[in-house]
């Protein structure tokens, strides 16, 4: 409960303002410059407080990628798409921690393209627009051994650390680390840095670049150096270990699988299961969702959805509507994995340049 300070209550005709000392029910009102209040609250008398109930949103089902043209609109991108989103409870935005990139999600093309347009004209803030990334995966499907071993010699102190691990498949989690060290050779205080070294090389990724995940890593040989042996050493071991062993142990790339649940009228059922089973979805099954429409529940990788809000307007005559939520990872056929990480590859290549 907040109390707001009201001013002039005016009503719109066209560009004009008609001010007006009282708005009756069913009339539509402006205020301006409120302090407090936000899209979906109740205006009241305290002496008579009277709560509407809230107005349900839909949900976005339409995302694009932006990046900010220059430093300053950088500087301005985060209060510009705060205070869209204030105004806008259809519009969403959040910086991906996986991808990097900012997201914004609306309600379908047209609607991003006027969020955009009023960040240039009403924040002074420019943007491009970039291929949404979808945050893939990597795993191994075969147990594999392998040797890291750094060795270098300066005119002072040296670097030396060795290490044998063995890797297989974990699918109870993402990573379980196992320190198999018999005899000391390797010094405990040393255990800890391979374990880091491993983890950094799965985090940056073998085939494509994405983080490796269902992993069981015990490190079980090596050896080390009274003087040249340091955890550094020791890290940098771990990780050339965890990067040859990946290379023997069978890599595949995972994908996100999106739970997908449409409602359409009945004539289109037909073309809408057609266009799914275009995008290597899976349908799980359809039930009536009232007179006249079926509900569609299916399983869809994300990278055939990013612009399915488009696609199904365009089949369903916009009489369609549907949500989606994460469901699991499922590895990427061959095909289409060895195009995700030729393209890796090329990026990796054009960014070192």
């Amino acid at each position: 409960e907040r109390e707001e300070r009201v001013g002039q209550i005016f009503f719109l005709r066209g560009k004009q303002q008609e001010p007006t000392p009282a708005v009756h029910a069913g009339d539509i009102g402006a205020i301006a410059k409120l302090q407090e209040t936000s899209t979906g609250d109740t205006l009241t008398d305290r002496a008579k407080p009277i709560l509407l109930p809230g107005i349900e949103f839909p949900s976005p089902v339409y995302s694009i990628a932006i990046r900010a043209k220059s430093k300053a609109d950088e500087d301005r991108l985060g209060p510009a798409l705060s205070r869209l989103a204030e105004e806008d409870p259809t519009f969403r935005f959040y910086r991906d921690p996986e991808t990097g990139q900012t997201v914004i999600s609306g309600m379908g093309e047209s609607h991003l393209d006027v969020v955009i347009e009023r960040m240039k004209r009403k924040f002074g803030t420019e943007v491009t627009i970039e291929e949404l990334r979808i945050p893939y995966r990597e795993t191994i499907r075969s147990k594999a051994q392998a040797q890291g071993k750094h060795k270098k010699q300066t005119g002072g102190r040296g670097q030396y650390g060795d290490c044998w691990i063995e890797i297989e498949p974990y699918p109870d989690g993402e990573f379980l680390f196992e320190d198999r060290i018999v005899g000391g050779v390797i010094p405990k205080q040393y255990i800890p840095a391979v374990e880091k070294g491993v983890r950094d090389a799965m985090r940056r990724g073998v085939l494509a670049g994405y983080p490796v995940v269902n992993v069981k890593c015990a490190v079980y040989d090596g050896s080390y150096h009274t003087v040249d042996s340091s955890d550094q050493a020791f890290q940098i071991a771990g990780s050339l270990a965890f990067q040859n062993a990946a290379a023997k142990a069978n890599m595949v790339l995972l994908e996100p699988v999106l739970k997908v649940e449409i409602i359409v009228p009945e004539e289109f059922l037909g073309d809408v299961i057609s266009d799914l089973n275009g995008k290597r979805g899976r349908v799980m099954g359809t039930e009536s969702a009232g007179t006249g429409r079926q509900k569609i529940t299916a399983l869809v990788p994300q990278a055939e959805m990013v612009r399915y809000a488009i696609d199904l307007r365009s089949i369903t005559r916009g009489r369609g509507r549907f949500s989606t939520e994460f469901s699991h990872y499922d590895e990427v056929p061959a095909h289409i994995a060895q195009q995700i990480i030729e393209r890796a590859k090329k990026e990796r290549a054009e960014a070192e340049k």
